[in-house]
């Protein structure tokens, strides 16, 4: 527990858990049937800080630091797939003791890999709720950034260590949350600027972009029948609405869409609305 600062939020749900080469930091609370946060490219347990404790007493909630990122340590090139990663979600929850999970929510890179867990377990959930998600390729501002460093880092830490020396005095972590079209607070952009410092996260996110296989995800679309909410940001500058309700239509066709005012992060913003919308659908 030493790796996770004492002012990261809701320290006092986390815990660490070594499956096979991963050595996992999770945080897990509440009882009830099981709801499973997952947060998208260069995030962290951080970005459902304040959903938590609205869940908790209705619910046990898992969130994970995914491979790669944040506190959860040990992850190789090959752990970084949709597919691998789903298939270490379900040994994670097997280790805890925990049920499966009644609902997945997945914020943009985390919603195709919820699909994915779900398509993966042996008790599906019955609840996939995708926030902004990621069904279309990373927006321009990603790409023109990290784009041509995307090979690079999957083969030098030294190159992502440079990176991460340099985000602070570049304000590079500033720049790509204002380019999401949603304004976050002090607070909570120090949280990320904390954890684009550390190489290990830069390196483990850009890799984990890199390895989404969003087609697979698409092709095999129809493999999961259980219900599906896909929440759109009119706002959202890096997954724009109009192109993404196509791909909603095209290969989700069951899919509930619901519309909110605001950018990619919005969730952050509207921990209430987000927790009603998963309350809703709890069992």
């Amino acid at each position: 527990m030493k790796r996770i600062p004492l002012d990261w939020p809701n320290r006092e749900h986390s815990r660490i858990v070594s499956v096979g080469d991963l050595d996992w930091h999770v945080q897990l609370t509440g009882k009830g049937p099981v709801v499973l946060l997952l947060h998208g490219t260069g995030s962290s347990t951080h970005s459902w800080s304040d959903i938590i404790p609205l869940l908790e007493s209705h619910a046990q909630v898992l969130v994970p630091d995914l491979p790669g990122h944040a506190y959860t340590l040990g992850a190789k090139l090959e752990d970084l797939t949709l597919d691998q990663i789903a298939r270490s979600l379900l040994v994670l929850i097997d280790q805890l003791g925990i049920e499966s999970p009644s609902i997945v929510v997945g914020h943009s890179a985390g919603a195709p890999l919820a699909l994915r867990f779900a398509v993966a377990a042996s008790k599906p959930p019955k609840l996939v709720i995708a926030l902004n998600p990621s069904f279309i390729p990373p927006p321009p501002v990603y790409t023109s950034f990290f784009g041509p460093l995307l090979g690079p880092i999957t083969r030098s830490s030294t190159l992502s260590s440079l990176l991460a020396s340099l985000s602070p005095s570049l304000g590079m972590v500033d720049k790509l949350l204002d380019s999401t079209n949603t304004i976050l607070p002090e607070a909570r952009r120090v949280y990320y600027r904390k954890l684009f410092e550390r190489s290990d996260h830069v390196r483990g996110s850009m890799n984990f972009m890199a390895a989404a296989d969003i087609e697979k995800v698409l092709k095999e679309a129809n493999l999961y029948h259980g219900k599906l909410i896909c929440v759109l940001g009119s706002e959202d500058a890096w997954i724009p609405a109009k192109p993404l309700e196509k791909i909603i239509r095209d290969y989700f066709p069951t899919a509930e869409v619901l519309k909110w005012d605001g950018g990619h992060i919005m969730h952050e913003l509207e921990p209430v609305k987000v927790a009603q919308l998963i309350l809703k659908g709890l069992p």
